[in-house]
């Protein structure tokens, strides 16, 4: 069970503790004291309210972090762009020098006299 879920489980306890009491006030048919009720009824919405402000507190949590890995893949993938341009310029720059190297120049083959063989 996560934090979450715990939450909910507390939330629903204190929930199903207030609605047993308004049930056993109604069951005995006996006048309510408004004051006790009120009270009651303070104290679920004061709990609501904390619980609410929590919630709250751990979104702007996730938000947080949320910002931050954002921010960490942004910069992980300019890099890696930059990685990949820089490495295609060194493989471009690779392949014309093997080109060079397989192809003789013409200028080599023209300069060896006809009759010299």
């Amino acid at each position: 069970m996560n934090a979450t879920e715990s939450k909910l489980s507390i939330s629903d306890t204190a929930t199903k503790s207030i609605e047993g009491g308004i049930r056993a006030i109604v069951r005995s048919n006996r006048p309510a004291s408004a004051a006790g009720l009120c009270d009651d009824i303070l104290a679920a919405g004061a709990t609501s309210i904390a619980e609410i402000e929590k919630l709250m507190a751990d979104l702007q949590t996730a938000r947080d972090y949320l910002e931050a890995e954002g921010e960490r893949v942004r910069r992980l993938t300019t890099r890696y762009a930059h990685l990949t341009q820089t490495a295609s310029a060194s493989v471009k720059i690779i392949a014309e020098s093997l080109g060079k190297w397989r192809n003789p120049e013409p200028e080599s083959i023209s300069q060896v006299p006809c009759g010299e063989e």
